[in-house]
């Protein structure tokens, strides 16, 4: 097995995967097919970039491409996770149900890894043939045919992700076939690797510094949205306001620094205490703001009240020097429709029920009032008997 090494233009011969509508195309020379199918793809590819920049659509049509302009038995797509450096199938054909969804990226006798490290295509012209048994998935070995493998390189340098191809006939694969392939593969990967800097800066935008949560900004946004969506389709939403108690204290006794680890601890379990249909932000200081689509207004007072036990029963490092003797919280809770359907008017429920909260001794929950009602009134929900206020 050696690296392929890729060869000066030539013609494209024996390809007839374009679909009929294309016929007219295919019935001339070989150079005009070449010439056709390499526009072709890499104009769909790029398309993509111009329309939704998302990955998903992305790699559905890179599928769709491989799939008119070539015939293989198997393809795969797999990706660089950027977290765990390894690699992940994002798409495939031709393969059973249960494919493992990550590749031995570091595996040495692994196709993809090989073609990673080489930066060039790896082309096995008869698996059966091959020195050593070469896997291509955990527990999974291809005995007879060609098995192709080219690496996705944004701008010919950056490694995102390898194709996998194979054909169950050895020596299918031609090199006009692995040449159009690489520029395939360079132009998904260029698209790829845009479209994977656009979400991250994106989510950069969306998302505190601090804590990881959504940010404000954002939190804007998404609560004009869901305030819509709850009035056109008649559906509750409850809406949470957050302080941590006494913050201000902690961080004058132990500092910014340690005050900064409390809050993404907070954050975290917070975070991980909701589903993930919630949207939780930070919304400036020590205050969160939890959005809860689809819950009504006594449901979210339980959800309100599982959050103050969840921060109540955590351990915090300095805790018990708190005025309350442990690091706590206080929440508002305010609903649509019942509170107000309008989205500023229930923010202002949120935030005066948290107000009343604090000022009734913190560690606990406080829910708004109906619409109907006196604006200024919020009704206290007592915390549990364990609560120390």
């Amino acid at each position: 097995m050696t690296p392929y090494k890729s060869p000066p233009r030539s013609r494209l011969a024996g390809l007839d995967g374009l679909r009929k509508k294309y016929g007219e195309i295919a019935e001339q020379g070989s150079t005009t097919r070449l010439l056709f199918l390499e526009l072709y793809s890499l104009f769909k590819i790029s398309a993509t970039l111009s329309d939704k920049m998302d990955m998903a659509e992305t790699v559905k049509a890179i599928k769709k491409i491989i799939r008119e302009v070539l015939r293989c038995d198997q393809y795969s797509l797999l990706l660089i996770d950027e977290t765990t450096n390894e690699l992940a199938l994002s798409s495939h054909f031709g393969f059973s149900k249960r494919l493992p969804k990550s590749s031995q990226n570091g595996s040495s006798e692994n196709i993809f890894a090989k073609a990673l490290k080489s930066r060039r295509p790896v082309y096995l012209k008869n698996v059966a043939a091959a020195r050593k048994p070469m896997s291509f998935w955990p527990s999974h070995k291809v005995k007879d045919g060609a098995f192709l493998a080219i690496p996705l390189l944004a701008d010919g340098v950056k490694p995102v992700g390898v194709f996998g191809l194979y054909r169950k006939s050895p020596n299918s694969f031609n090199k006009d076939e692995i040449e159009l392939l690489r520029k395939i593969a360079g132009q998904a990967a260029m698209v790829i690797d845009r479209i994977t800097q656009y979400q991250h800066h994106r989510e950069l935008s969306m998302t505190d510094e601090l804590t990881g949560v959504f940010n404000r900004r954002y939190f804007n946004q998404r609560f004009d949205r869901e305030i819509q969506r709850s009035q056109r389709y008649d559906r509750p939403l409850t809406l949470l306001m957050i302080d941590i108690d006494h913050f201000k204290t902690f961080n004058d006794h132990h500092g910014h620094l340690m005050g900064d680890k409390v809050l993404q601890s907070v954050a975290t379990l917070l975070e991980q205490s909701i589903r993930k249909a919630d949207i939780i932000a930070r919304f400036g200081g020590e205050e969160f703001v939890i959005l809860l689509p689809e819950i009504d207004k006594e449901r979210g007072r339980k959800v309100a009240e599982k959050l103050r036990r969840t921060i109540e029963r955590a351990s915090f490092p300095n805790a018990e020097t708190q005025p309350l003797g442990r690091l706590t919280i206080s929440l508002g809770s305010a609903s649509y429709p019942e509170d107000s359907t309008r989205g500023p008017e229930l923010l202002e429920r949120a935030d005066r029920a948290l107000y009343l909260a604090k000022t009734l001794g913190r560690n606990q929950v406080a829910v708004a009032q109906p619409a109907n009602g006196d604006s200024n009134r919020a009704r206290r929900v007592p915390a549990l008997a364990t609560t120390n206020k």
